[in-house]
């Protein structure tokens, strides 16, 4: 469902889905992530992807390209080099799973954004376990690559929505400052959910960085 829009607008683009996500049991670390992620690419015989990361999924591209200088591209969409979640959220998520997603859903996306899309992103939340998504907070919490991004060697496309709660601007920022080959692109009146928030902007960019490469 988050990437359905790009799926739609680029027609060779695939999008992975994680262990756990909703089937199945989730991983402990972004590490471990990176693995399926690579048992994958494996499996579809895709030797140099563009890798598009988003959130937690931004922490396990930053991971990949680490590990892998001579990645195609990377597009980091509304992630950081450390990811830290309230920690009244993640209580919340095994005491009320379904009041937490409709809280998490709401500081996804712009105060702007229609109440429909709110409740779409918590519909989508709730198909993951609660175990599997307080994982997941778990390992955003552990990540921390603030003096590991300027190694990256790829050509990187960061782009966040300027009305994002979870991984405001400065976060984007600070990666378009410490990876050298770098652009930085910030979309107005859009959240966390940048990509189906402002899917249309956001696939001009995409694709712009894409045929650039």
């Amino acid at each position: 469902m988050s990437w359905q829009l790009q799926l739609h607008h680029f027609k060779e683009a695939q999008a992975i889905g994680l262990p756990g996500h909703p089937e199945g049991l989730g991983l402990k670390t972004i590490g471990e992530y990176v693995e399926s992620v690579e048992e994958y690419l494996e499996k579809k015989d895709i030797g140099n992807p563009v890798l598009v990361g988003h959130s937690m999924g931004g922490a396990i591209a930053i991971e990949y390209a680490l590990g892998h200088p001579d990645l195609e591209g990377l597009v980091l969409v509304g992630t950081g080099a450390r990811l830290r979640v309230r920690q009244d959220l993640m209580a919340r998520i095994m005491q009320d799973y379904g009041d937490a997603s409709k809280s998490i859903a709401r500081m996804s996306v712009s105060p702007s954004c229609s109440e429909i899309l709110v409740e779409r992103i918590a519909q989508e939340i709730l198909k993951v376990r609660a175990e599997v998504t307080y994982g997941d907070f778990e390992a955003c919490n552990r990540f921390d690559r603030m003096n590991d991004v300027e190694k990256i060697a790829s050509r990187t496309l960061i782009l966040c929505g300027a009305d994002d709660q979870l991984t405001p601007p400065n976060y984007s920022k600070y990666l378009h400052q410490k990876i050298r080959n770098s652009r930085l692109h910030i979309i107005a009146r859009a959240g966390h959910s940048v990509m189906l928030e402002k899917h249309r902007e956001f696939n001009v960019v995409l694709e712009g960085f894409s045929d650039s490469l």
